[in-house]
């Protein structure tokens, strides 16, 4: 798409039912893509449609943050990096192609609705080591529906001490769900009798200790161990987010393009500068807060 094609496509997005001038309800206009602005015809007032979106005040091309969206939704591999982006768009920097793919992973964990599971759900824990700092341990639970639409969860937990738990099962799992888990790992099936969630052990369901969320862990696992020399607890839950929101959309890949767009334009920027200046960590938040 040339720069003036990825422009017209954000104009629709913003103005769904056409254009109309904020000064005198005009709906005659002409763009200038390069300063990213609209003319009124009527009055000349030049009006700034991105202005306070993700790409506001951006000195990235709009056809390469284009070309950034498809990588991330169309990857066969899950786990997209900033280093994959610097290399392969020539972004003269690798700190600019980090800074733009966490604003992308921000407008997905912002924007993406927190889903429930249903039905027969495959759930496992996963410890992973060196976030933050290298002695630095945290938990990535992850959930998977085995029938139906089979969607994916994945959420970090500090401490998966009974509160944490019970809220995350709380606000991942719907009623009246069925859990398969691992029967070597007594603590979860413990995390389940106390929330009086039915649950079948692996062994039993598929005849083998087997199950495909152990893949799934294992593969978020190898990315964040091959992508990143490091990554803080701040930004681990966006990583993951963004793998759910592929994992998610990976039979309508061009819906997911589009989605992706659409968060771009909504999410204001000014959340997201407000979301990098607080020190907390992420590892605190349950989806739905």
């Amino acid at each position: 798409m040339t720069e003036k094609e990825c422009f017209d496509r954000l104009i629709e997005v913003i103005y769904p039912a056409g254009f109309i001038c904020p000064n005198c309800g005009r709906t005659q206009s002409w763009s200038k893509p390069q300063r990213r602005i609209i003319i009124c015809k009527s009055c000349r007032r030049e009006i700034s449609p991105l202005a306070g979106s993700m790409f506001s005040r951006s000195h990235i091309s709009l056809e390469t943050w284009f070309k950034m969206i498809y990588m991330l939704t169309s990857s066969p591999e899950r786990v997209i990096t900033a280093k994959n982006i610097f290399e392969e768009l020539d972004m003269g920097s690798y700190r600019t192609a980090w800074e733009a793919l966490n604003k992308i992973r921000f407008s997905i964990s912002h924007n993406e609705p927190r889903i429930k599971l249903r039905g027969i759900i495959e759930f496992d824990e996963m410890v992973v080591s060196g976030i933050g700092s290298e002695y630095n341990k945290v938990s990535i639970l992850g959930a998977l529906e085995i029938e139906g639409e089979k969607r994916l969860t994945l959420q970090m937990i500090k401490n998966p001490d009974e509160m944490n738990i019970k809220d995350y099962l709380k606000h991942k799992f719907s009623n009246k769900v069925t859990v398969i888990t691992n029967p070597e790992k007594l603590y979860i099936r413990n995390w389940l009798v106390l929330n009086r969630i039915r649950q079948k052990s692996a062994v039993k369901h598929y005849g083998a200790n087997f199950m495909s969320i152990h893949i799934i862990l294992q593969d978020v696992r190898y990315g964040l161990k091959n992508g990143h020399h490091s990554i803080s607890e701040k930004y681990l839950q966006r990583n993951l987010d963004e793998y759910v929101f592929t994992f998610n959309h990976n039979s309508s890949r061009d819906r997911a393009y589009e989605k992706v767009i659409d968060y771009m334009v909504n999410t204001k920027i000014t959340s997201y500068r407000e979301a990098e200046k607080i020190k907390r960590s992420f590892l605190s938040i349950i989806a739905g807060e």
